[in-house]
């Protein structure tokens, strides 16, 4: 009987939610289009940097003072390019890359002893950061071929200044690197699945507390538990639909649409996929149970809405606060809802081990969390403050 009262209450706060057609369509369709918007965006960032890569321009003033210097950037197949008049103001304001200036004395310091040249660049722009950073590489190369140089003029062997060989051996594999990048993927779908369900969360507490149909609901001899259960059970489904639809969309756009670009590092499989679902599982049904509960105390939509945002502000930090932090995997994570999302799905993109344990621990806080929402709203809709405060 509990179960079947449940299950009318969902089916009753669905129809009524889904008869506002224009914004269950707004959020389905934004929904499906984000993965292809994200694919496209990450496609262009990747282009960008590639193209940037393959053109090996770099500004200079002043070449004229420094032919060595510039025979050795064209035997690098690097372009020199005269900086515009006013580069100093435009590299300030993050509209020029990096310039090199060599002054007139840079040749003859330089066949003497030490040369100096000025390097302009706003690291705090990613454009003037990143070819500074190109600049300082050749300028690094430069510097061994001259030291090197000078060594054998002198008749001392350039390896006597070399006591240490690095041999490179990279462990990573493609899977990993590409996690840097994709793990943008589920985390979206994570935070969807926070906001896809919220204004269904607040419609079915404090918008109904509001509308006044809170009162002739509870006039019905059924117990509070059910109906708290079955408004829960709406808002899950519907918070379930919105992170489904994401990652269909994600997967729909990686099949059909052709994007070259990425992928070199685009691969994900569909147990990958699954993997993420089951993440979500019991995710964005505890994120709809705590809202639910936050949005109860709310008298109207607006002040609920209000009280549910700072709920979404401190779990949507999680991730930044990982990357930040830079926090390795560690079991604790798995106890706290969001990180403990992020860790399994990023071992599932890196390729990691996933044992059942990083499942089960999750789906267990989750269900505590949904299970604890669940009997506080019910024991919420029993007080007078809460179904007849209006004011």
């Amino acid at each position: 009987m509990m179960w079947s009262t449940i299950l009318t209450v969902c089916g009753k706060e669905l129809t009524d939610h889904l008869r506002d057609r224009r914004t269950a369509l707004m959020i389905f369709v934004i929904s499906i289009a984000m993965g292809p918007l994200m694919l496209f965006g990450l496609t262009y960032f990747i282009s960008s940097v590639e193209e940037k890569a393959e053109k090996k321009e770099l500004n200079i003033v002043g070449k004229e003072n420094a032919p060595q210097l510039v025979n050795f950037l064209a035997r690098q197949d690097v372009t020199l390019l005269d900086p515009k008049p006013d580069y100093k103001a435009l590299i300030k304001s993050g509209k020029h890359d990096a310039v090199v200036s060599v002054p007139k004395e840079f040749q003859a310091k330089l066949a003497t002893g030490t040369a100096e040249i000025e390097l302009l660049y706003d690291d705090s722009r990613s454009d003037g950061a990143a070819s500074a950073r190109a600049w300082r590489t050749y300028l690094r190369a430069f510097n061994g071929e001259v030291a090197n140089q000078r060594l054998i003029a002198r008749g001392v062997s350039p390896v006597a200044m070399r006591a240490v060989d690095v041999k490179d051996t990279n462990m990573g594999n493609a899977s990993q690197r590409a996690s840097q990048i994709l793990f943008i993927i589920p985390m979206l779908a994570l935070i969807v699945c926070l906001t896809g369900c919220t204004a269904i969360a607040i419609d079915l507490t404090a918008g109904e507390r509001e509308r006044g149909s809170l009162e002739p609901l509870l006039m019905n001899p059924v117990a509070r538990g059910a109906i708290a259960g079955g408004k829960w059970l709406a808002v899950s489904l519907y918070g379930l639909g919105v992170a489904g639809l994401t990652l269909a969309g994600f997967a729909l756009s990686m099949k059909f649409i052709p994007m070259p670009r990425l992928e070199t590092v685009l691969v994900l499989t569909g147990m990958q996929f699954l993997g993420f679902g089951v993440t979500m599982l019991s995710f964005a049904p505890a994120m709809g149970g705590l809202q639910m509960l936050i949005a109860t105390y709310g008298r109207t939509f607006k002040e609920a809405q209000t009280y549910v945002s700072y709920l979404i502000i401190v779990i949507t930090q999680m991730p930044l606060v990982i990357m930040l932090a830079q926090i390795k995997d560690a079991n604790w994570q798995l106890f706290v809802p969001m990180m403990g999302q992020m860790m399994v799905i990023t071992r599932i993109l890196r390729g990691d081990p996933v044992t059942a344990i990083h499942f089960l621990i999750p789906f267990a806080i989750n269900t505590v969390l949904s299970v604890v929402s669940i009997y506080l709203i019910s024991k919420l809709l029993t007080r007078e403050k809460i179904i007849f405060g209006r004011a």
